[in-house]
């Protein structure tokens, strides 16, 4: 083997990102599309939409959402938006595992060099390594998710693109900037919830190691995976679930609710006013249905596709 080629297919070479990319990017857009109608309900409930606040809540709320949705835009709007999410969840998850992969190899060469703080570290970097590319993406994402118009006036990425454009030249000169609305706080909340998915993804499979035989593990790996993802998802959702309800009030500002760009303080307020503590937890239901399954099947994917890849 020449030594361009063992550069190549080092940990650290190019060939070895790519795969690494690959693996993360299609494990990302895998779990997204099994969970868009269940993302855009949540988004939703969290913004405190006018058409949807009612079903927020109840225990049929999701399935009438749903039923509305379907009512008022086709089955096609469950999945309106779902263009933007892909744009954004691809890069984001191929960039994010594949910085997490060459992060554990820096802090964490060895198992035995393991620690909680480093594989909160390496979680929390891989979160936040991302943002700066995709937020946009995210933002009109969610422009386009809390929009409620029939099948004839369904909204389109570049009418929502020309939208926060023109509320940026408006209030702004710099309307760019308008793009990144709730960026901190999504970066404030990122760190704990990225962090905490892998602390906890990392934790558990080292304890099912020293638990399993090595023939149990390699019977019940993918259900192994299934399960740790759930748990790792789930507490890491509860804990910074208020955060996420502040980030996409943030983002849907300027769309009706209110007509312009509010900041934290004002979203804090506006969300107490409304609705209390429980404005904060508006769509927990949901989303832990929703994010349980999608980071099962995130973590479990990008397993199975890092074997087939040989990263």
């Amino acid at each position: 083997m020449s030594d361009f080629s063992k550069i190549v297919d080092s940990p650290t070479g190019l060939d070895f990102v790519v795969r690494s990319a690959l693996a993360g990017g299609f494990a990302g857009g895998i779990a997204k599309t099994a969970v868009a109608p269940l993302d855009r309900i949540k988004i939703l409930f969290q913004t405190h939409n006018a058409d949807f606040r009612r079903f927020s809540g109840s225990r049929t709320g999701v399935v009438d959402a749903m039923q509305l949705i379907v009512k008022t835009q086709g089955f096609r709007g469950l999945y309106q938006g779902h263009t933007l999410t892909l744009a954004r969840a691809i890069p984001h998850a191929a960039i994010g595992y594949t910085i997490y992969e060459q992060t554990s190899r820096i802090l964490i060469p060895t198992r035995e060099s393991q620690t909680p703080f480093k594989r909160f570290l390496a979680g929390a970097i891989t979160g936040i390594s991302a943002m700066p590319f995709t937020y946009p993406f995210e933002l009109i994402r969610v422009r386009m998710a809390i929009e409620m118009k029939s099948y004839s006036q369904r909204p389109s990425p570049w009418n929502a693109i020309r939208t926060i454009w023109a509320e940026g030249r408006a209030h702004s000169l710099l309307p760019a900037l308008h793009f990144y609305r709730g960026f901190t706080v999504s970066a404030l909340g990122t760190v704990p919830y990225r962090g905490g998915i892998f602390l906890i993804w990392e934790t558990l499979n080292a304890q099912s190691r020293e638990r399993f035989s090595r023939e149990t593990l390699d019977a019940y790996q993918t259900r192994i995976h299934l399960v740790i993802g759930a748990i790792s998802g789930t507490v890491a959702q509860v804990a910074t679930y208020p955060l996420e309800v502040i980030r996409r009030t943030q983002q849907a500002s300027g769309a009706g609710f209110p007509e312009r760009m509010i900041g934290f303080r004002e979203t804090v307020t506006r969300i107490w006013t409304l609705a209390r503590w429980g404005g904060f937890f508006s769509g927990l239901g949901i989303g832990l249905i929703k994010q349980v399954p999608m980071h099962s099947i995130s973590l479990v994917v990008w397993q199975i596709a890092k074997r087939l890849l040989n990263v």
